[in-house]
């Protein structure tokens, strides 16, 4: 009773009025909201919060920015005498970029001497790893190093080297430094790597000032340098320039994402748009369509900067993807109208379409919501937008058309024949009715059969090949992968960071001697405790050195084992940090954290084994935390998904009974299959999103039958509000299938299937009575 007081014109009439002061609101709420409010385009804000097993938050949000801010190049500069003005071509180039700083080249005879310097001042502090396990195993093995070295016609040591430092120490120091990165040299003052054919590499840092996820300003920078790399292997031909750096791939995934949305989005505005026009012949629909769009994208736009204080520009971009959808409102009444409108007047149309065009909203509103369940922030935006839009489209429709589509030309249902000739063949050809269904499990079973499931997380996007070989050449030009994969060691001071990456150097060396990675990066800065042990040793060891020195027949004295501490303050400012400051952190509230970056891993889950087992450890592996994140997701989804086809089914069975309860089932259940099946038959692999677009095939996909279904439609009328309904909205999904992005494409290929499957099958779903068929 309360539901029919609706249809009165009055009542009616307050409704419509309402909801245009409702929609004056947002307009101001908009204003008001968007100076207050952001457009991220941050690349790193559609990614899953990273879960970090025990590492704080600020700290590994920290080591990331600044990591991914991280550039370098490795120059080969023309053979010949120019090759070092080559370099000081590119070097100078860069440090004129302002959106570059740090930018740094070859270490100067000014800070060759500032290193030298300050390790002979803290030679004592400094002790390499080497030399105190040479001293803890008595004066004889340092002794006969130190001999080694004088009496070794390659070494050069000189009589006043022995005489300041008896003990080799700043000698040994260097000769670490060196180990730590054997596949880089030296060559007056560049770091210096050879190829396989001998021609000499040379290395060029740099830090980014804004974050490379940024799309803008990683758009910007891209170009600049591609246009700087060129410009340069003009001037120096024969000149090559390899470049590394993540601003390098999220521009590259950035763009090639936007392009395809954005291209394909604008493609299906205009099909949808000309599908209107040529069905209708009038323009009145595009327009109220074009209304029900805009109100949409109002309620939208509001609901997600009221609900998250920004909007990402993907979500902008993806949200075009439910003009389809928020057009379908606008046919269904308008179809009814154009046919029936000699016959009833608008507010009987409504009547007619309200329990159809609600539930319709209902479900697709629904589907859209359990994508908040998904861990991506760009999903969960995507959702409140699609919600709030799609329902203020439908409300537009129920309050204002009745009045606006007054002027709507009247006449019968286009493509009547056609329609016509469908629903006579699904009426009298028992065939079609059980041979299509039929058709369609076999198909869906070759599919499903043939799918597979894949979480990795770097199959959703294919790196461009130059990109990728560029890495490969640079990985083994200096045997430092690309691999975002690093052990973070922190304390609440930096004295406890320091002792607890001590503790952990030597199960380093064992993981390294098992065979779990191949190689790892340990900052050379020792904790206090440790200066102060090795001094202890120093004192100990240094009168029983110099005895056995002079014994061998060399005049020395007993070595200066003064005090000489090192702090991470004094570190941090001296040259000798330079290369090494990045994996060094400290917070304002004095925490602090060293970062250890590990190459080579074959074990993943048996490092995270070793970091839990000690306290202020904490192991990172982006790829496969994202992964394994992937795969909790895709499970939960799993569930969710036979959950609510379950609950789908039980109502169909209530509301009907059986057996046409089990015949509604058929079209929702095969829409599914063949959503997955499609993954299979066109090479693609179940992920994450593909669930998730098999939610929307649910939740979309059921609208179909809810209008055959419902038992105040005309099935003709039906047939063609759904056709144009599935056109429209594949128009709108089914292009992301043309994109080059593979989780897009994924997600258009299980909508488009999923979809088409539920349409075609849609008129199973007609009760007996319609269908011709005694009861």
């Amino acid at each position: 009773m309360q539901r029919s007081r609706i249809f009165l014109p009055e009542r009616h009439r307050q409704l419509a009025f309402g909801w245009l002061m409702i929609c004056l609101i947002l307009t101001a709420a908009l204003f008001w909201l968007l100076p207050r409010s952001q457009v991220n385009s941050s690349v790193l804000a559609l990614l899953p919060k990273q879960q970090l097993s025990g590492v704080p938050d600020t700290l590994s949000s920290a080591f990331s920015q600044r990591l991914d801010r991280q550039l370098m190049w490795l120059v080969k500069p023309p053979a010949g005498e120019q090759s070092k003005k080559a370099l000081e071509d590119w070097l100078t180039n860069l440090r004129q970029l302002s959106s570059l700083q740090q930018v740094e080249g070859p270490m100067d005879a000014e800070h060759q001497q500032q290193w030298g310097q300050f390790f002979f001042s803290h030679r004592n502090a400094m002790l390499d790893a080497a030399t105190r396990a040479r001293l803890t195993n008595g004066a004889a093995a340092q002794s006969q190093w130190i001999l080694g070295q004088v009496y070794s016609a390659f070494a050069g040591v000189s009589g006043k080297e022995l005489a300041n430092d008896p003990l080799l120490l700043v000698r040994a120091s260097q000769m670490a430094q060196q180990q730590n990165g054997a596949a880089m040299t030296l060559d007056d003052g560049w770091l210096m790597a050879k190829d396989a054919q001998g021609q000499s590499w040379y290395l060029v840092h740099a830090e980014l000032r804004a974050s490379s996820y940024d799309i803008t300003s990683s758009k910007q920078i891209v170009a600049r340098l591609d246009a700087l790399k060129t410009q340069f292997q003009s001037r120096w031909p024969g000149a090559e320039v390899l470049e590394r750096g993540t601003v390098f791939y999220s521009n590259y995934a950035s763009q090639q994402a936007e392009h395809d949305i954005s291209t394909l989005g604008i493609a299906s505005v205009i099909g949808v748009f000309a599908l209107i026009l040529l069905m209708f012949r009038s323009v009145v629909p595009m327009l109220l369509s074009l209304l029900s769009i805009s109100i949409g994208a109002l309620a939208g736009t509001v609901m997600t900067l009221w609900v998250f204080g920004e909007i990402h520009v993907m979500t902008l971009v993806l949200s075009t993807s439910i003009v389809g959808i928020s057009a379908d409102y606008t046919l269904y009444f308008l179809t009814e109208r154009r046919v029936h409108g000699q016959h009833s007047t608008p507010l009987e149309s409504l009547k007619k379409l309200f329990p159809a065009l609600s539930m319709a909203m209902l479900t697709t509103v629904t589907a859209y919501l359990m994508l908040l369940i998904a861990p991506f922030p760009g999903m969960q935006q995507l959702a409140v937008f699609a919600a709030a839009g799609l329902s203020a489209a439908c409300i537009t429709v129920m309050c204002w058309y009745p009045y606006l589509a007054k002027r709507l030309p009247v006449g019968p249902t286009p493509g009547l024949t056609l329609i016509l000739r469908w629903l006579h063949a699904w009426r009298n050809k028992q065939g079609l009715r059980i041979g299509l269904p039929l058709a369609v499990l076999l198909l869906a079973t070759v599919g499903i059969s043939r799918l597979q499931i894949n979480d990795d997380i770097g199959q959703l996007q294919a790196l461009p090949a130059g990109l990728l070989k560029q890495e490969q050449k640079i990985a083994a030009l200096t045997g430092q992968s690309s691999e975002q994969k690093w052990l973070v060691v922190y304390g609440e001071n930096p004295e406890l960071t320091l002792q607890r990456l001590e503790a952990l150097e030597p199960r380093l060396i064992q993981a390294k001697k098992d065979g779990i990675l191949g190689g790892y990066r340990l900052l050379g800065l020792p904790s206090l405790q440790r200066q102060k042990d090795d001094l202890a040793l120093l004192a100990q060891r240094a009168p029983q050195v110099a005895s056995r020195l002079q014994q061998a027949g060399l005049n020395v004295n007993v070595a200066d084992v003064s005090a000489q501490w090192v702090t991470p303050q004094m570190w941090q400012k001296s040259v000798i940090s330079q290369g090494w400051r990045l994996l060094w952190l400290s917070l304002p509230d004095g925490r602090s954290a060293a970062l250890v970056p590990v190459s080579g891993v074959t074990d993943s889950a048996a490092i995270q084994k070793m970091a839990q087992s000690m306290i202020g450890i904490g192991w990172i592996d982006r790829k496969t935390e994202f992964s394994s994140l992937f795969e909790q997701y895709r499970v939960m989804l799993s569930w969710l998904l036979a959950l609510a086809a379950g609950v789908i089914s039980a109502i169909y069975l209530w509301r009907f009974r059986w057996p046409h309860g089990a015949i509604c089932c058929i079209p929702t259940l095969l829409s599914l299959a063949m959503g997955v099946a499609a993954l299979g038959l066109s090479g693609h692999s179940l992920n994450l999103f593909s669930l998730l677009a098999l939610i929307l095939v649910l939740g979309i996909g059921i609208n179909y039958t809810l209008f055959f279904t419902n038992p105040r439609g005309t099935p003709t009328t039906s047939m063609f509000a759904i056709f144009m309904a599935v056109v429209t909205t594949q128009l709108t999904f089914g292009m992301l299938v043309f994109s080059s992005t593979q989780a897009i494409s994924s997600f258009g290929i299980v909508l488009s299937s999923g979809i088409l499957t539920a349409f075609v099958l849609s008129p199973l779903t007609l009760a007996g009575k319609k269908r011709g068929i005694k009861k």
